[in-house]
Parts: structure tokens; C-alpha cells; sequence
């Protein structure tokens, strides 16, 4: 009779994710009575898998198109003589359970091992983590908090995002766009690939290739040394043919600080258009997506939609030139303008409410340094009656190190078998009443600042995150978070129901007084009753 499946993703990992749907159901002939003993609603179980899919039948034909909305677990169930309703939540709701485990590493450890630990402990064996927290590393311990909110804090503190994907995965994702670097496999004296990366105006200088030189002034003299004086894009050193082929293709290769996917790449050309060229992706040295393009998508500012799956590394091939005897002539390459969906206003079925945010004056992350302490206390005192043999766990609420264990105030008749910055197991080797102390050192703990000031009065954010043990990563924190917080704005509107987006989705929305304005969904709502209908929260990107 009708759903509604309502997703929260917060882009900078404030809260943890929720996704929850509900669907009621006819209840004929009191199929779905929780009394009737023959009801299909007794076959439901709390955590239960469940998948949502939508269909459509396309206009003029029998095929249903089917998309899966999402995968969840079933939560509750009722019903009445007329309806039966059903509600599931998402994969996080069940990992209420209290991490531990949480050591300091002198060393430091990586990101991506801090999460793999907190879901083995939960768990949890699909899920996917960004790999580029390989390389990140952490000395401090994961606090004693829930396993969601650990997963939580290492997507925050590694700039991610914290998700499920649709067929219930648990996803940590990089939710920043990733510096990147330029590479090709030759170039003209005078060509600067580094600047293709970059949206600024390029010059070109005027040569002897086939109908490539206007007279009309917009082209310059190549100094006599034959280097660039002004600011060139990339011009390939290979030129091509009398049939625009070349004899060596040229190749520009990007390399991104960070795996992620995008949905189409933009790429400005100059005065000489490729005829044909193909993209290439890689993951890890592994290939991912290969894409040609022919002339017919190709001009001087071409926007090539393609579904890039997760890479970082992108080589583009050019393979022929519109003229003969042509170089290739790149100005600007970008993945971050192309965005593959736009909300116009006729998908919104309302007017959007436009939500000014307070303003913010700086955001402050504290850089966490642990030190030890040369003062022994008493972490543990209490009177207990033990069996020798028995085994006792003992949390600990601030993290300390170097236990020690005495019962009336003599060591040996417990022992330790196990400890964490947050727990210690004892074994007891004697019966009788005893007076219990667990002894030991607490760290003391040392605060550094990274600060990003955004406006000469407002709010100050103080984002306080656990693992930040260095700088570089608090100042990298703070930066993501300043260019969060800088827009300010958010939008809520009703639309007729899309169930191809997802919370954390860009795209595109329509405005009057800026065009191409970019906006990140956060939360999204798909209901159903006998047609679809929608609702979004988005928070605008850039100012």
C-alpha cells in the first residue's frame, strides 16, 4: 500500500548513518494476523535481512526497469484486521556494542587496521575501506565508545564519509576531493602539463600545424629559446599524420592522492580538437573502466559522462586529431566540475526553503599527544569474594597502562591475562574475601591547536577527535572542515521521488542567481503511495 525509506548521511561525520524504512501491507484475509498461526508475518525475525527493491515498467513495453533501494534489517512488526506494517533500520543499529580494545602504539598504526580490528570484533566481515588509510597512522587509542561510533571517528579523522551501500555493506569513503598530480609521455618545450590541473587562462602560441594558427591576435611568438614565457596548458610533442593519426599516441596520465569514484571528467581543449581518444582507469595497478570517446562527444569544452568506478589513476590515449598535422592541445582537466544528476525545478514539488547557518568565526581540531605519567594510582579498589580460578574483566574509564594487581596488598595472588587501555582481566589464584586494587599509570594527555579562521566574528567549532596524533592530519581536519562550514546554507524541498539518489550524493540544483550550483544530499526520503514522491536536505558546496 505504501513505503517510505529515509537515509541521514552526515558528510563530515558528525552523527552516525541511519537509513530506516516502513511498508504497510493489504492484510487480506488476514494474512499478515501476528495471532494467525499460518501468517507470514511469523516467519519475520528481529534482524532478518531484508532487500528493497523499486521497479518501474518503461512507457511502451512490458520491461520492468528494477533498481535495489537498499539492503536492511528488519526491526519491528504489527498489524491490524486491515494492515500489517513492517520496519527495518540499517547494519549500524546492531553494532551497539562497547569496543575496548583500544591501545596507544608508539609506533602508530594504521587507519585502515584500527577499523578492520573494530569490525572483526563486531562482527562484520563485507565492507569496504577506503585504502588510502594504509598509509595513515594513528599512536592514540580508540576510545571506549560503541563500534559504530569508533568506525565513526576514523572516518572523521580521515576526512570520510561513514556509510552502507545499497546491498548493506559497511562503507568508509573519502569524501574530499584528492589532490592530483600529471604525467605524460612527452611534451612540446613550451608546455606545461602541472597546469592543466588548474582553472586558469591559458595562452598558446602560434605554429606551422595544420589550420591551427588564427590571425586574429588571440596567439603569441614562441620566445627564441623555444620556451613558454606565459602560462601554457599541455601540448604533446607527437604530431599527427596526413590521416590525423599519430605514429606514438599521446598519453596524460593523473594520479589521485585518493581512490574514489566520479561520474564524468571535464576537459578543455585549444585551438586543436582530438578526433578520438580513450580513457583508461586503474586501481591499484589493476584495470578498472576503459571508455573511447568519438568525435561526436568531442569540442572545445567537452563533459564526458561516464560512470568511473573507484580508481586512482586515469590515462587518456589520444588516438586521432580532428586536422592533420596536429598536436594535442589540453588547457584544463577536472573531475570534480561533472556532475551526472541536475534537480530542476520541475522535479521539485515545492518551493526549496533555504536555510541560513550560523555563521562560523574559526574551527579548531585539538592534535592529542600522549605522554607517560610517573605517578602510580589506584585504578581499581573494591572489597570482592573470588574462587580461585575465576576470571574477572575490570573497565577502566580513562586510558592507563602498566597494571598491577593486589589482593590485601600483596601481588601474586591474581594475575593479569589480558588488558587494553580500557580494561584489565584478572585470573584469581586464591579463594576469600579479599580487598581487590588494580594499581597502574594513567597517560597524560597534551593538546596542540590547528586553526583555520573563517570570518572576523560567529561561532568557534572546536571538532574534537581522539585518533588526531600529528598535525599534518589536524591541520588537514580543520581545512575539510572550514571548507564545509564556509557555504553555510542548506535547502529543504519536497520532489516527486527519486530513488536513484542516495544521502551523500552532488548534484546540481536549479537556482535563479547561481547557475551550476553544486549541492551535497545528506538526507533523503523516497515515499511510495501508488506513485513516488521525495523529500531533500542538501547543504550548498563552495560559497
Amino acid at each position: 500500500m505504501s513505503s517510505s525509506l529515509d537515509s541521514y548521511v552526515s558528510p563530515i561525520g558528525a552523527d552516525v548513518p541511519q537509513f530506516d524504512f516502513s511498508v504497510t501491507l493489504k492484510n487480506y484475509d488476514h494474512y499478515f494476523n501476528v495471532d494467525n498461526p499460518n501468517s507470514a508475518i511469523n516467519y519475520l525475525e528481529t534482524g532478518q535481512e531484508m532487500d528493497i527493491m523499486y521497479g518501474y515498467q518503461t512507457p511502451g513495453s512490458d520491461t520492468i526497469e528494477w533498481i535495489q533501494g537498499n539492503h536492511l534489517w528488519c526491526s519491528e512488526w504489527e498489524s491490524d484486521d486491515n494492515t500489517a506494517t513492517i520496519r527495518c533500520q540499517d547494519i549500524f543499529r546492531n553494532m551497539d556494542g562497547e569496543y575496548v580494545k583500544g591501545l596507544y602504539s608508539a609506533a602508530g598504526k594504521s587507519y585502515y587496521a584500527l577499523a578492520e580490528e573494530i569490525l572483526k570484533d563486531a562482527g562484520i566481515s563485507e565492507y569496504y575501506i577506503d585504502p588510502r588509510l594504509k598509509k595513515l597512522y594513528s599512536n592514540n587509542p580508540i576510545p571506549r565508545v560503541k563500534y559504530k561510533e569508533a568506525l565513526q571517528i576514523i572516518a572523521n579523522a580521515c576526512r570520510c564519509v561513514l556509510t552502507q551501500s545499497r546491498d548493506g555493506k559497511v562503507q568508509i569513503k573519502s569524501n574530499f576531493m584528492p589532490s592530483a598530480s600529471i604525467a605524460t609521455n612527452g611534451e612540446e618545450t613550451y608546455s606545461n602539463a602541472a597546469n592543466v590541473l588548474t582553472d586558469t587562462p591559458k595562452v598558446e602560441y602560434a605554429t606551422l600545424a595544420g589550420n591551427y594558427t588564427p590571425t586574429d591576435g588571440t596567439m603569441f611568438f614562441l620566445p627564441r629559446n623555444g620556451k613558454a614565457a606565459l602560462t601554457t596548458g599541455y601540448v604533446s610533442k607527437e604530431i599527427s599524420g596526413a590521416n590525423g593519426t599519430f605514429t606514438k599516441n599521446p598519453v596524460v596520465t593523473i594520479t589521485m592522492e585518493a581512490i574514489r569514484a566520479y561520474y564524468g571528467l571535464k576537459l578543455v581543449f585549444g585551438t586543436a580538437l582530438p578526433a578520438a581518444f580513450t580513457i583508461r582507469t586503474y586501481k591499484g595497478g589493476e584495470p578498472v573502466n576503459e571508455y573511447p570517446v568519438e568525435k561526436d562527444e568531442i569540442n572545445t569544452t567537452s563533459i564526458i559522462l561516464r560512470d568511473f568506478d573507484d580508481f586512482d589513476v586515469m590515462k587518456i590515449e589520444f588516438t586521432k586529431t580532428a586536422e592533420p598535422y596536429n598536436r594535442i592541445v589540453l588547457n584544463y582537466f577536472s573531475l570534480s566540475d561533472v556532475v551526472d544528476f541536475t534537480m530542476n525545478r520541475r522535479d521539485m514539488t515545492s518551493s526549496p526553503k533555504a536555510i541560513k547557518q550560523e555563521l562560523i568565526k574559526e574551527v579548531i581540531v585539538p592534535c592529542y599527544t600522549y605522554q607517560e605519567n610517573n605517578r602510580e594510582e589506584n585504578l581499581v579498589y573494591e572489597d570482592i569474594d573470588v574462587v580461585a580460578g575465576e576470571v574477572e574483566t575490570y573497565y577502566i574509564q580513562d586510558p592507563s597502562y602498566g597494571y598491577k594487581v593486589k589482593l590485601d596488598e600483596v601481588e601474586g595472588k591474581a594475575t593479569v591475562v589480558a588488558w587494553s587501555n580500557y580494561f584489565v582481566t584478572i585470573k584469581f589464584n586464591v579463594t576469600g574475601s579479599f580487598k581487590l586494587e588494580v594499581q597502574g599509570y594513567r597517560y597524560k594527555i597534551v593538546e596542540k591547536y590547528a586553526t583555520v579562521s573563517l570570518n572576523a566574528r560567529g561561532k568557534t567549532v572546536k571538532w574534537k577527535n581522539p585518533l588526531i596524533s600529528n598535525t599534518t592530519m589536524a591541520n588537514e581536519l580543520a581545512a575539510w572542515l572550514a571548507d564545509y562550514y564556509t557555504a553555510g546554507i542548506e535547502y529543504e524541498y519536497d520532489t516527486r521521488g527519486n530513488p536513484e539518489l542516495d544521502a551523500t550524493d552532488i548534484v546540481y540544483q536549479e537556482n535563479e542567481f547561481h547557475d551550476g550550483m553544486r549541492v551535497n544530499i545528506y538526507r533523503h526520503t523516497v515515499n511510495f503511495k501508488q506513485a513516488f514522491s521525495g523529500r531533500v536536505t542538501a547543504r550548498r558546496i563552495g560559497g
